[in-house]
C-alpha cells in the first residue's frame, strides 16, 4: 500500500525504515512485510482499494516488483549473477554524470549485491581500476 498522493503505475521508491505508526498498523503484514528495506520497488498496477492511514489519511493498495538498481562497480566484479560486497566509492567529481551510482545514499557500504546486467563502460578520474555500470539487486 502507497500514500495515495504517489500510487501510480511507473512510480519507484526505495523501501525505508517504517515509522513507530506503521510498526503498531494492523495493515503492516500487507503494507510492510513484503517489502524489503533498502530495496528499489516499482508500482505495476494500482488497485481501487483504498485504507485508511494514520500518517496519510488513506493508502491505496498497489501491486510492485523489485527493481534492479544502478551502480558503477570495477569491472573486474562485473560478471552477471555474481554476488560480491559493494564498497562506496568515494568521488569528488562533482560534475561526473556518473556520480549518483558510485555512492547510493540508502545503499550501505559493505552490502551484499548481485549483478544482474552489464551496461556500459564508465570513464572514471577517481579509479584506478576500470570502472563500469551495472544494474545489481541486493543480495540478502
Amino acid at each position: 500500500m502507497l500514500n495515495h498522493l504517489v500510487a501510480r503505475e511507473g512510480f519507484r521508491f526505495i523501501h525505508g525504515q517504517p515509522s513507530e505508526e506503521c510498526l503498531k498498523c494492523r495493515l503492516k503484514p500487507v503494507c510492510l512485510d513484503k517489502l524489503k528495506p533498502n530495496h528499489l520497488y516499482e508500482v505495476t498496477r494500482v488497485t481501487n482499494i483504498k485504507n485508511p492511514c494514520k500518517l496519510y489519511g488513506h493508502v491505496t493498495t498497489v501491486e510492485v516488483e523489485e527493481r534492479p538498481i544502478l551502480l558503477v562497480i570495477p569491472k573486474r566484479l562485473a560478471l552477471e549473477g555474481l554476488k560480491f560486497t559493494h564498497k562506496m566509492i568515494e568521488c569528488n567529481e562533482i560534475k561526473c554524470p556518473y556520480r549518483t551510482f558510485c555512492s547510493a545514499e540508502y545503499l550501505k557500504n559493505n552490502a551484499s549485491v548481485k549483478v544482474v546486467r552489464v551496461k556500459e563502460r564508465v570513464d572514471c578520474r577517481t579509479s584506478k581500476e576500470s570502472m563500469v555500470l551495472v544494474e545489481a539487486i541486493l543480495a540478502d
